[in-house]
Order: structure tokens, then C-alpha cells, then sequence
């Protein structure tokens, strides 16, 4: 059963000179429990198609389908059932990182949201800092605080943008044990993106080859090795990157 289904995906930005096609007719489709991964170097859409999923954009036009149902007309019904955690976005900066968690327990009507919370600031080991304010953290506390935001509500669809992103290696490996756990014992959703090789050809059963707004290839890790015949998913980006793989 497809959880995520995304149609012919374009978005446009319209600045006075020089209109920007970020995305050109995306399409694809996720099962559910399913790791999929968009790989494509910066600039290419994946935010842009994150961004979208989540409701913080809107689409200049095509479909996107959320258990079936359309996203942009039951938009608010379907953010309870999902999260996301990005390394390029802050929350509130001048409250502490417990404040900003509870705000969000709030919003997604998290029961027992403190213990909830407690448990999440203890898993990703920054429990010694749930009074420090946000604005006050490194770029890798940072990143840990936002994936504790993104699994308050134990969310069926998790949109991730560079989720181990300056983590050290302990805790990155942490988070990609967690995400296989949530997709083995809840059958979460999960859409990623990575600049890790090693993470996107351990952790994705498919993965999309996005190149300036279009999608190229979508395959499991191994197929899309076969195909360009290289040996590893870094050799498939390097071809992602130069465009060489284009029909």
C-alpha cells in the first residue's frame, strides 16, 4: 500500500527577473513502512520537495496523496500523523530546548507529554541541556534536538532532511538504528535525504535520483549500482553530480 504518492510534482519561484523551475513534474510513490531516499547535490529540489510534503511551500501544481487522500486539501488533518527534522532549520532561539519541545508535545497533542520529552532528551544524550536555550547550542545539539521534535507524536510519516548531519559517528549511528527500529516494530514512512553514501545505502530500500528539479532513476541502492555499473552509491552520486547518467 503506498502511503506517499507524489504526481508530477512543479514548483516555480517567480522573483521580478529570471523565473526559477526547481522542481519539473517529480513523481513517486512510497510504501508503507518504506525508507525512501531522494539523493541529488544542493540545489537539485530536495528541500524544495520536503518543504512541500510538509506544507511549508506550495506546489505550483501537481498531486500529492497522503494514505490516499489528498495532501493540500486535508493538509491540517494529516500533520498530526507526521513529523520532520531537518539540519538547516533553528527553532526558537531565545527559549530553552525543553520550552521548545513542549510547545511542540502541545501542538501535536502529545499525552504525557513530559515523560515523553524526558525520554527523548535521554535517548539522543542531551538531557543536560533541556534548560540551555536554543540559540546557545551547537550545530549538532541542534540537530539532536530537532530529531527529539520529530518523534514526539510518533509519527506514520517522518520527512527527513540530512538527519545525521554534524553528528558524531556515535550518535549518528544511534539515529540510524532508531530509524530502522521504527520502521520494523510501527512500520513508519520514512522520506530522507543524505549527503552520506554509507547511510543512504545502509538505510534506503529505494532511492531517487533527483538532477536540477527532475527525477532520473528511482531504484533500490544496489539496482542503481548495476546500473551505472559502479561499484558503490558514492560513484552513483559522483554520476548524479555530472549529469552523466542522463537519457
Amino acid at each position: 500500500m503506498n502511503i506517499v504518492e507524489v504526481k508530477n510534482l512543479r514548483k516555480i519561484y517567480r522573483p521580478r527577473k529570471n523565473p526559477v523551475e526547481a522542481l519539473r513534474g517529480v513523481s513517486f510513490n512510497i510504501a508503507k513502512g518504506e525508507i525512501f531516499g531522494i539523493l541529488g547535490v544542493n540545489g537539485a529540489g530536495k528541500s524544495t520537495t520536503l518543504n512541500i510534503l510538509m506544507g511549508l511551500l506550495t506546489a505550483t501544481s501537481g498531486e500529492v496523496r497522503f494514505f490516499g487522500q489528498d495532501f493540500f486539501s486535508n493538509e491540517s488533518a494529516f500533520k498530526s500523523r507526521m513529523n520532520i527534522a531537518t539540519a538547516y532549520a533553528d527553532l526558537a532561539g531565545n527559549i530553552t530546548v525543553y520550552q521548545n519541545l513542549k510547545v511542540f508535545a502541545l501542538m501535536y497533542g502529545v499525552a504525557n507529554y513530559r515523560k515523553k520529552i524526558e525520554a527523548m532528551l535521554d535517548y539522543f544524550g542531551i538531557e543536560h541541556l533541556r534548560n540551555e536555550r536554543f540559540d546557545g547550542l551547537s550545530a549538532g545539539q541542534k540537530t539532536r534536538v530537532n530529531l527529539c521534535k520529530s518523534l514526539l507524536n510518533d509519527p506514520e510519516i517522518l520527512l527527513l532532511d540530512e538527519p545525521t548531519a554534524s553528528l558524531d559517528p556515535s550518535i549518528a549511528a544511534r539515529v540510524r538504528e532508531t530509524l530502522l527500529v521504527l520502521r520494523r516494530d510501527k512500520k513508519t514512512t520514512i522520506l530522507m535525504t543524505s549527503h552520506n553514501m554509507n547511510e543512504v545505502e545502509q538505510m534506503c530500500d529505494r532511492v531517487a535520483l533527483l538532477h536540477q528539479g527532475r527525477i532520473y532513476r528511482t531504484d533500490t541502492p544496489k539496482n542503481l549500482q548495476s546500473f551505472l555499473r559502479v561499484p558503490s552509491m558514492e560513484e552513483v552520486f559522483i554520476k548524479l553530480a555530472r549529469g552523466e547518467f542522463e537519457e
